[in-house]
This record gives structure tokens, sequence and C-alpha cells, in this order.
């Protein structure tokens, strides 16, 4: 089976200067975890759920103002709508990821493919093994402590003991 056949098609994108609060908003409207961010029609990068909350919401106070492009992943790990659903499962376990862009050859998006697309053609089995090596961190990206910031703008120190 090729990836076209599983993909989303012509899938909700927006520029990179779209703000976190609309790209926010179309994944609301859209039903979905992660949008292509192009520039022109040509893909350049993506911006996902967690991008939005881990990586700007949780750090600033202004992030649903802030430019797509300030979190958004770039270069992005994409494929072609002739690419065999085999070869998407794969990058996604070898990059833990769980959205890939479908582009053309010159870079244009044709398509968004997700775990869960791929899941919908595998055994239980098969897609639960696909979900474990695509979610589980490993420990060096895990930390103890962070900062909680509160509405207010002020910091506090923030900390968790890892379960076995």
């Amino acid at each position: 089976m090729k990836v076209h056949e599983a993909m989303t098609k012509a899938p909700a994108a927006c520029e990179p200067t779209t703000s976190l609060r609309v790209a926010a908003q179309l994944m609301d409207v859209h039903d979905c975890a992660a949008i292509p961010v192009a520039h022109d029609g040509t893909l350049v990068g993506i911006i996902t759920d967690r991008d939005i909350t881990c990586r700007a919401v949780a750090k600033a106070s202004n992030a649903p103002d802030l430019p797509v492009s300030d979190y958004m992943t770039s270069p992005v790990i994409a494929v072609a709508p002739d690419d065999p659903l085999d070869t998407a499962a794969e990058l996604m376990q070898e990059n833990r990821i769980h959205h890939l862009p479908v582009i053309t050859a010159d870079g244009r998006i044709v398509g968004m493919l997700a775990q869960s697309d791929l899941g919908r053609r595998m055994t239980n089995r098969e897609f639960g093994e696909l979900t474990r090596r695509t979610s589980i961190r490993t420990s060096d990206r895990c930390t103890t402590s962070s900062q909680l910031v509160r509405g207010g703008g002020q910091a506090e120190s923030l900390s968790y003991t890892r379960l076995p």
C-alpha cells in the first residue's frame, strides 16, 4: 500500500507568520494534532499541538501571539505520495514522530500522514508496537526539575520524581 492511499489529502496548512493561536484553532477545527507550515505552498516546517503546549505556552506568557516559525520543527521529515506505507512507518519509528507531511518532488504539500492513519491499516499488535516505538522517550530527554510560571509571570521551582 502507498502513502497516498492512507494520507489526508489537502490538509490544513499555515504560513510561518501565522500566530500559534490561529494554528491551534486550525488544529481544533480540522481535528488534527499537526499542521504543515508552508511558504508559497512549499513545505518549510511542521507545528504540532505538543510544540504549542510544551515548547511555547509552557515557556512564554505571550505564546498565543507568537509566530509559528518560532516553534515549528524545521527541516521536516516528509514522504512522497508513492512511498510505501512501510517506509513511512519506519521513518516514524526511527525519528519518534507521529506525523509526516506528504510532498511532491518540488516540495508542494499534497497530504499529511498521521500515525493513526497507519493504525487503521495494521493489526492491533502492529499498531501497539508502532505506538510504543514512537512514544517512549529516552532518559536523556527527561528532566527532574523545571520552572513553573504562573499567570502573573512569576517563576517557582517545580520538581517531580520519575516512576519506574
